[in-house]
């Protein structure tokens, strides 16, 4: 068996599962088979963890895709096979379209749409259709990255060894050090004097960043600084001091959000009597008011039946004449 096919039997053991159902919103699947792989990229979809790889016909169009382990890894695919003529989609927060062609990140699932886009209901009738959808957080690292000068599109997110060196080769996952919990972004950016990567690498603590900082440093052509847990790298600038000028856009600041909710102020002495006396305030007000009301319904009904105050006269008994003191 010649070698480059035995590849592609290893690469597609378990990549036909039933990610796209027979019936599709109002259209009828016509065809299904897994979804072509480059053998050559086994290692990084064994690092995204890829549950499923499915290609689908309905119709006219076709629909692939693929299911990750987790949001995160799902991110990762997203920047590094979306394509590089979509334009930004109002479908998902990160999605891109062509005039016949939608490409979608939805939790841990890539779905790229070739021949139709889909309508936003559409899109959103896909939470009930997908099996195993899982929608927690994703990724917040890209939001360090610089603004100013960047190549769009060239952003790759990077989750450990095999990411690293699809995407960037001079850097050797023994100095990211994956195993103390790191994930990095890369970008390539204009400089007057070239193009250059940037590499932004997160760790748990600034004391990790901080001892990782120093074996960056060490790489050859290697400029690297440290800004809270995050340590940015450039390999191999075309100038010193163009990598200088974006490393220098590149701060940390960090956000602190409470969940809990604060235990409640116990009042002063003075604030205790000043309620006391409020109330009892309220108390001999409400007392005046209810006694001024029933006097005015008193007279006001006297009135009403045209009698007097002396009809009205209080009956006493006298029990005093009855019960003369001995």
């Amino acid at each position: 068996m010649p070698r480059r096919f035995s590849l592609a039997i290893l690469f597609v053991p378990n990549l036909l599962a039933a990610i796209w159902p027979e019936q599709l919103w109002e259209h009828k699947r016509t065809a299904i088979k897994p979804a072509v792989l480059q053998p050559a990229d086994k290692g990084v979809w064994d690092e995204v963890g890829l549950d499923a790889a499915e290609e689908a016909q309905y119709g006219a169009w076709k629909a692939i895709g693929y299911r990750l382990k987790d949001p995160t890894s799902a991110y990762t695919v997203y920047q590094w096979l979306k394509p590089a003529d979509g334009r930004p989609s109002p479908l998902e927060k990160y999605a891109v379209q062509t005039a016949s062609r939608a490409f979608i990140l939805k939790g841990n699932f890539i779905l790229d749409f070739l021949g139709r886009v889909p309508t936003q209901q559409e899109v959103d009738i896909l939470h009930v259709q997908l099996a195993r959808l899982d929608q927690s957080a994703l990724p917040t690292l890209q939001l360090f990255l610089p603004p100013s000068n960047l190549i769009p599109g060239s952003e790759r997110y990077i989750i450990g060894p095999a990411t690293l060196e699809k995407f960037e080769t001079r850097i050797p996952p023994s100095t990211a050090a994956f195993s103390m919990g790191a994930e990095a972004q890369l970008a390539r950016y204009h400089t007057a004097k070239g193009d250059a990567n940037l590499v932004l690498f997160n760790y748990p603590t600034p004391h990790i960043a901080r001892e990782r900082l120093t074996e960056f440093q060490k790489l050859p052509g290697a400029v690297a600084k440290r800004s809270g847990p995050i340590v940015a790298v450039t390999i191999a600038a075309p100038d010193a001091d163009e990598a200088e000028k974006i490393l220098a856009k590149v701060n940390y600041q960090a956000t602190i959000t409470w969940n809990e909710k604060p235990p409640p102020v116990e009042p002063s002495a003075a604030a205790l009597f000043l309620g006391i006396f409020i109330n009892i305030g309220i108390i001999a007000g409400g007392a005046i008011l209810a006694g001024l009301a029933y006097a005015g319904f008193r007279i006001g009904w006297r009135k009403l039946r045209g009698r007097t105050e002396a009809d009205e006269a209080m009956l006493t008994l006298h029990l005093g004449d009855q019960y003369p003191p001995e």
